[in-house]
């Protein structure tokens, strides 16, 4: 059985995925945010169609402030998020996923040396990736 993370965002939407064991997140695809919360979990289920029987669960990155309060984005996410279990079985996870952007960014460009244009493509998998991991070290 697998785990997916999901870092929501406004155009794009990063995925992750772990290896069979669970131990190890990987970067999977983006897609791009549909004109409302029911295309949009069409997309990713679509997205995750080859591995969608082997899914026990799926992390959604809540992005809090810093100070831990609810953002625009957070409301956004969690009206995604009533509308996205209406369309699958597979139970949810919100977790806190402050700074996990600026945080793959900076791996992207310090580790990988990409330039900002091959990042803005890199960036949402990472972002859930990195979410993902996180999720696994303490779970």
């Amino acid at each position: 059985m697998r785990i997916v993370a999901i870092d929501y965002g406004k155009v794009r939407i990063g995925l992750a995925i772990t290896d069979s064991s669970k131990t190890i997140a990987y970067p999977f695809k983006t897609v791009n945010t549909a004109q409302n919360f029911v295309k949009t979990s069409e997309v990713i289920l679509d997205a995750l169609k080859e591995h969608i029987d082997d899914i026990e669960k799926i992390i959604i990155g809540l992005p809090l402030l810093l100070n831990g309060e609810f953002s625009e984005m957070t409301t956004e996410v969690n009206e995604f998020v009533k509308v996205f279990k209406i369309k699958t079985e597979i139970p949810l996870e919100l977790i806190d996923e402050r700074l996990s952007s600026i945080q793959a960014e900076r791996h992207l460009k310090d580790n990988l040396k990409l330039n900002r244009k091959k990042r803005s493509k890199k960036i949402d998998p990472m972002a859930a990736t990195l979410l993902l991991q996180h999720f696994l070290s303490f779970n």
